[in-house]
């Protein structure tokens, strides 16, 4: 996964608020740093309090997902819509409010990344899109049925690409991968409700947008054929980190760094 010299100056100069590289001060890429971890302690916490979440009523400690154990009947995946797979499956009266599984939100995860690879988007969408996902389970004590979760899944998918992508997927085009389980009014509806569940926040710092500006205070000694290798490496290792529901509570910030 190795990238061009292009690809890594594209996605700096697209992804770090609109700036170019040559006019961010090392000062300035602190500031953004500090400010950004501000917010995932505050704003975008998953385990807000509260206190600090303006009602939601969320428990400081917001229970983990399980590590086994169904959570609906039916699966996510299979041949989809212009072979960028589909969301399918239901759920049954006995899988209602329970715990989601880690595999499902795996199975999530990685069809988020086949959509959003299909329609040649920017990969940290999908990082945007699970955070809002989990935060929003996290407003339901990681209870919901399997139908709900396909649901939010691909609600919070469209709300991260309407806000986070120039280009946009169609709103019938993203419900027609729900194999005909959800129409467009489905996902209007649960992008009210997720939108109000999260108080709107849907601007997260994610562990690449991090690692973009710690990858800005390389030193100069460093040459730019090792920032490159440095980055995909990075890159790879904070995407494998957004499928793995391990990583749910740690920081974005602290993957980045991690990796």
């Amino acid at each position: 996964m190795i990238m061009s010299n292009a690809s890594y100056s594209q996605y700096h100069e697209c992804r770090i608020g609109g700036d170019i590289i040559g006019n961010l001060t090392r000062g300035c890429v602190i500031d953004r740093l500090s400010r950004m971890r501000r917010q995932e302690r505050t704003a975008y916490r998953r385990d807000r309090s509260d206190a600090d979440d303006g009602g939601l009523g969320v428990s400081r400690s917001s229970p983990a997902f399980p590590r086994g154990g169904p959570a609906g009947a039916g699966g996510v995946g299979g041949a989809g819509v212009g072979g960028a797979g589909a969301v399918g499956g239901g759920a049954n009266d006995e899988s209602a409010s329970s715990p989601l599984n880690s595999s499902w939100r795996e199975k999530i995860c990685h069809w988020s990344f086949n959509v959003i690879d299909h329609f040649d988007l920017s990969r940290e969408v999908v990082a945007v899109s699970m955070s809002l996902f989990d935060r929003y389970l996290a407003t339901r004590d990681d209870r919901c049925d399997g139908s709900t979760a396909l649901l939010a899944s691909l609600t919070t998918l469209h709300i991260a690409i309407k806000v986070h992508e120039v280009r946009k997927i169609k709103l019938t085009t993203l419900a027609n991968l729900s194999r005909g389980q959800f129409g467009p009014k489905h996902i209007e509806e649960m992008e009210w409700t997720v939108l109000n569940s999260l108080d709107w926040h849907v601007h997260p710092p994610t562990s690449m947008s991090f690692l973009s500006h710690l990858l800005l205070l390389l030193p100069p000694q460093v040459s730019d054929s090792s920032k490159e290798d440095i980055y995909a490496l990075s890159r790879y290792i904070t995407e494998l980190s957004v499928c793995d529901s391990s990583f749910v509570e740690i920081d974005p910030s602290a993957v980045a760094f991690s990796a």
